[in-house]
C-alpha cells in the first residue's frame, strides 16, 4: 500500500511540474514566471523521498522536453534542480544556511552550464567583468535564489 501511495504523490508531483513550466507555452511568455513554481513539485516528491525526486524529475524532463525543448532545457537545468536539490538536502539537513549553499552551488553550476557551454544568458542579459566576476554574480544570486525558495517550499510542504 505504502508503494502504491508514493507512486500516486509522485505522480502528481511529475503532472504538477509539467503543467507549471509549460504554462508559458500554452498561453503566452507573459506567464514565464509561472515557471519557478515548477521546482516546487520537485521539493515536494525529493522532501519525502530523494529517489523518487530523481525519477519524478527525468520523467517530468522527458515530458516537457517532448512539448517544448526549450522549456524542458530550462527545467532540467534550472528548476528541476532546484527542486531536486533543495528537497534532498532538506530530507538529510535541518540548517537553512546548509541547504542553501549546497543548492546554490548545484544551481551555479547548471546555470554555468547554460550561460557559458550552451550560451543562454541565464539571467536575460550578459553580465558585466571577468569570468570570476560573472560566476561571483551568478554564485550569489543562486545562494539567495535557493534560501528565498526554500522558505517559500518549506511554508507551502508543511501546510499539507
Amino acid at each position: 500500500m505504502k508503494n502504491s501511495k508514493f507512486l500516486a504523490i509522485g505522480g502528481l508531483c511529475v503532472c504538477l511540474a509539467v503543467l507549471f513550466q509549460i504554462i508559458p507555452v500554452i498561453f503566452s511568455e507573459l506567464f514565464v514566471l509561472t515557471t519557478m513554481l515548477s521546482a516546487l513539485p520537485i521539493y515536494i516528491i525529493s522532501r519525502i523521498n530523494p529517489k523518487l525526486g530523481i525519477v519524478a524529475l527525468i520523467g517530468a524532463g522527458i515530458i516537457i522536453m517532448s512539448i517544448s525543448t526549450h522549456k524542458g532545457l530550462f527545467f532540467l537545468c534550472t528548476n528541476g534542480p532546484v527542486g531536486i536539490s533543495l528537497g534532498t538536502a532538506d530530507y538529510y539537513f535541518n540548517k537553512k544556511a546548509l541547504i542553501s549553499l549546497l543548492s546554490g552551488v548545484i544551481l551555479t553550476l547548471t546555470l554555468s552550464f547554460m550561460n557559458y557551454i550552451i550560451g543562454i544568458p541565464v539571467l536575460g542579459t550578459s553580465l558585466p567583468g571577468n569570468f570570476i566576476i560573472q560566476l561571483t554574480i551568478i554564485f550569489l544570486f543562486s545562494i539567495l535564489y535557493c534560501f528565498t525558495y526554500l522558505h517559500l517550499a518549506r511554508y507551502i510542504y508543511n501546510s499539507q
